[in-house]
């Protein structure tokens, strides 16, 4: 009899354990911190429970309490999203899409004329200046050294993760994409290890930032 008794409390326990930390709401909200949102209150869902209301410079998110969904309410989108790396995802495009809005709004016809004898200016690599950009943003983010460590730790540790990286980079410079956003990615690729180990873990990154390299270029034609 005591053996049941024991057992029934184990997978209590083990219930709340779970809803504690694997329940899918609580995984969206413990990635909203990573990416640094804040969390600013609760309101009621017309299903039961409370949604989760976070906050992020004027962004405002919301996290389905009985869905675990993501929905952006700061711009307001219409259909909800799969976790904060697909916000993330979102929000960059948005602003790079804006971006070269402006950028062919106040653009100026170029001079037809050129003048025969114009010597050509040594050409620049901007990669180096732009990496280093890219880690002086995050290290100003909250918790910066420490991603900053694991940016640079990666890519001394993993030949593809380099690469991903030298390429995320390099969509970002022909798009006129800020170092910022770039960061933004190689925190979204952290956030997204939650549940992976090992080499797998430096695999999983560099995939995360190779498919964001594509999702540049793709909103660049």
């Amino acid at each position: 009899m005591m053996w049941m008794v024991g057992g029934a409390l184990v997978l209590l326990i083990a219930r709340f354990l779970w809803m504690g930390y694997f329940h899918r709401v609580n995984a969206m909200s413990r990635q909203a911190e990573l990416m640094n949102w804040v969390e600013i209150g609760r309101m009621s869902n017309p299903n039961g429970g409370k949604d989760i209301l976070l906050a992020r410079d004027e962004r405002g998110s919301r996290i389905d309490w009985r869905t675990g969904e993501v929905w952006l309410i700061n711009p307001k989108v219409a259909d909800p999203f799969e976790d904060y790396l697909a916000v993330e995802r979102w929000l960059t495009l948005s602003v790079l899409s804006a971006e070269k809005n402006t950028d062919a709004a106040s653009a100026k016809p170029a001079d037809a004329a050129t003048t025969p004898d114009a010597v050509a200016e040594p050409v620049i690599d901007p990669m180096p200046a732009f990496q280093q950009k890219v880690d002086d943003c995050l290290a100003r983010a909250d918790g910066g050294q420490e991603l900053l460590d694991t940016k640079q730790a990666f890519e001394a540790g993993s030949e593809a993760y380099l690469d991903a990286s030298t390429d995320l980079s390099r969509a970002a410079i022909d798009s006129a994409l800020s170092p910022m956003m770039v960061a933004t990615f190689h925190i979204s690729a952290f956030a997204a290890l939650s549940d992976a180990a090992g080499i797998d873990r430096l695999d999983r990154a560099a995939a995360s930032l190779r498919a964001a390299a594509k999702q540049i270029r793709a909103s660049a034609e």
